[in-house]
């Protein structure tokens, strides 16, 4: 016997209405997910959904301007309490940028990945490294050579210069200016801000225009190349150090930028040599000249060739003059 049409459009109400009205937290705590599950990209999208519908903001400065504190009286009548301000400044701690997180190369991570009972008080779960397994061994050892380890900073963490929410990779910033502000933004977060350095040193903070006078111009530089492009030690490859030099030991050698063999190249520059996707037109480093002129890395292997063959020229010109006026010379002897 075939079920009836009424029957039949019924079922397919009640399926479509538990669809929509069941929430995402019906999947379980964890999603859903599992390491061999095919449909696992949906599962953390439609979990960190759930996630960012609360912490999630169009821009990280869009957050209520009270706390609603359950414990509280409510209503118009209760105003602000002392602590209102504390309490925004927490919340605005757990809200987060949505549009950099969906850039972000943690974008396709579960939220739960990382962070285990948020509710609980639980937290953050995981460490940097139990990701990062294949740079474990390199950059562990260097934090513990950087300056910020020697200071024995208290609470410096990764997290103090890098937000997991917003990492990129800096081939998809686009103009090498555009990295350099992202990159130095992290370190200007303390060492340009007086409250956020002394949450991490009693010391008072250094006038980087005074540390850096020795520079003909700071201000450029620091528009154009990282800090860390100076103050981490070069490495093979290209890799970034994470081992930030004290200042005795920063890099003070101009010419180890301003020259042909500029290490900007193996830094700063160096997906771009990787890619090649400038046209070089005889430059040796092209792929500098289209975001920034550097003095010394300006030289063109055409124009090389030019002058070698207009000096050659000139060599030639002056030598042969010489000997026919000394051959001429012989000749007016021989006469006489």
């Amino acid at each position: 016997m075939k079920p009836a049409f009424s029957t039949i459009f019924a079922a397919i109400v009640f399926c479509l209405g538990t669809a929509l009205l069941c929430p995402p937290a019906a999947i379980g705590d964890d999603f859903g997910l599992d390491d061999n599950d095919q449909d696992a990209a949906r599962k953390v999208v439609q979990g960190n959904m759930e996630c960012l519908s609360c912490h999630g903001a169009a821009t990280s400065a869009a957050v209520p301007a009270v706390v609603i504190d359950p414990a509280r009286p409510s209503g118009p009548s209760a105003g602000r309490t002392p602590d209102a301000d504390e309490r925004v400044a927490r919340q605005k701690a757990l809200v987060i940028d949505r549009g950099q997180y969906e850039t972000s190369v943690h974008a396709d991570v579960s939220c739960k990945d990382c962070h285990a009972d948020p509710h609980g008080g639980q937290g953050v779960r995981v460490s940097c490294p139990q990701c990062h397994r294949t740079h474990d061994a390199s950059v562990v050892p260097e934090v513990a050579r950087s300056v910020h380890a020697a200071a024995h900073l208290p609470g410096f963490t990764c997290f103090s210069c890098h937000d997991p929410h917003n990492v990129r990779k800096a081939a998809s910033l686009g103009t090498e200016r555009t990295i350099a502000h992202r990159d130095n933004s992290m370190c200007l977060g303390c060492h340009g801000d007086d409250a956020r350095y002394a949450r991490f040193s009693a010391k008072p903070r250094p006038d980087l225009l005074a540390v850096h006078s020795w520079q003909p111009n700071p201000a450029l530089h620091w528009a154009a190349v990282r800090c860390i492009d100076c103050h981490t030690p070069e490495k093979p490859g290209g890799a970034i150090s994470h081992e930030i030099l004290p200042k005795a030991k920063a890099e003070r050698f101009c010419v180890d930028c301003h020259s042909t063999d500029s290490s900007l190249m193996t830094r700063l520059y160096r997906h771009e040599v990787e890619t090649q996707r400038v046209n070089a037109a005889g430059f040796v480093h092209a792929y500098i000249l289209t975001q920034a002129y550097v003095v010394g890395v300006t030289r063109n292997r055409y124009l090389d060739g030019a002058s070698m063959i207009l000096l050659a020229g000139v060599v030639v010109a002056l030598a042969g003059h010489g000997l026919l006026r000394t051959l001429a010379r012989r000749a007016r002897k021989g006469r006489k």
